[in-house]
């Protein structure tokens, strides 16, 4: 049902309703592409959200209302991107958390019973929360990769093992096609195979990666990587990046966050650390881009949704 249909139902129940009654049909606060935002669920969402001081009701509410705007335009980008969520992940998360705590799955259906909640309520809140790292991941491939300049510019400054190896370092570009509702494993293959065609007879890579990679970040630069170091990338990627001769179009192959091609440019011999501390300082580079891309991520599904306020303007 669109939201204009939504509306003019919702505008017939006021008509037919006595006034009293009326009063007590949930409104709508916010339109959101073809969703919408209750007063009941920011109502809900105020209550757990203390207003600071110095902010007037009204600002505040307005600050919240963002807030769910913003998060409704993520859960409907997670849907159309058609990334899913199986029952191994949910039973693995599940299990975390039972870990965690010291106990077994038995024994947390137990308390969660005991407590009066529902176990099929925490693993869809599990699932809900998945499904948003997933779609995260996806999203985000590119952009949380860490090179080896960013680690030693790190190690600098907070201190380098003395400690030092020597690793092969492959230069390579790649294209990426995601799947989805609009676009199935098959297809991004059958894509692939005709790109990789094209280029084996004298297209060039980046031109084509510029036009069609779904890896945005790394499109710019015609699909260009950089130079990486073992580990940096997906496994699948590693082993097809290792095997693949230089200037040869590897077959199309699938990773974690789709399908590709890729071509290695050049491999080279670098020394340096390789250590607990160099994969300590990956690992907090790698969270910090993380944190910095999923704003960037948040502020720009927000911006490029439809948005609509009905907020009583009065205080």
């Amino acid at each position: 049902m669109n939201i204009t249909r939504i509306l003019i139902v919702a505008a017939m129940l006021m008509m037919s309703l006595p006034l009293q009654a009326a009063r007590q049909i949930d409104e709508i606060v916010a339109v959101v592409d073809d969703d919408v935002i209750l007063r009941s669920e920011l109502n809900r969402a105020l209550r757990g959200s203390p207003r600071p001081a110095g902010v007037s009701k009204k600002q505040h509410e307005d600050q919240v209302l963002e807030k769910l705007i913003s998060n409704k335009a993520q859960q409907l980008a997670v849907k159309k991107s058609g990334v899913k969520v199986t029952e191994a992940e949910i039973d693995e998360a599940v299990a975390m958390i039972a870990a965690q705590n010291e106990i077994t799955v038995a024994f947390l259906k137990e308390v969660l019973r005991e407590q009066g909640q529902d176990y099929g309520e925490l693993r869809s809140n599990i699932a809900a929360q998945l499904l948003q790292r997933n779609f995260q991941r996806q999203m985000l491939s590119s952009l949380v990769q860490v090179t080896d300049s960013e680690i030693d510019d790190y190690l600098a400054l907070y201190g380098k093992s003395e400690k030092s190896t020597t690793v092969t370092q492959i230069h390579s570009q790649h294209i990426l096609l995601r799947t989805g509702e609009t676009r199935s494993n098959k297809a991004a293959k059958m894509e692939l195979q005709e790109f990789r065609s094209r280029i084996n007879a004298g297209e060039s890579f980046a031109d084509i990666a510029r036009a069609f990679s779904d890896d945005t970040a790394s499109a710019l630069n015609g699909g260009d990587l950089g130079w990486l170091s073992p580990g940096v990338a997906t496994p699948q990627f590693q082993s097809v990046m290792t095997k693949t001769p230089v200037n040869v179009v590897s077959q199309p192959f699938q990773s974690p966050f789709g399908w590709h091609i890729l071509k290695v440019l050049e491999r080279r011999k670098h020394q340096g650390t390789d250590t607990a501390a160099r994969d300590a300082a990956r690992e907090k580079i790698q969270q910090r881009k993380i944190e910095e891309s999923v704003a960037l991520l948040t502020r720009r599904l927000r911006q490029q949704a439809y948005v609509e306020k009905h907020l009583d303007p009065a205080e």
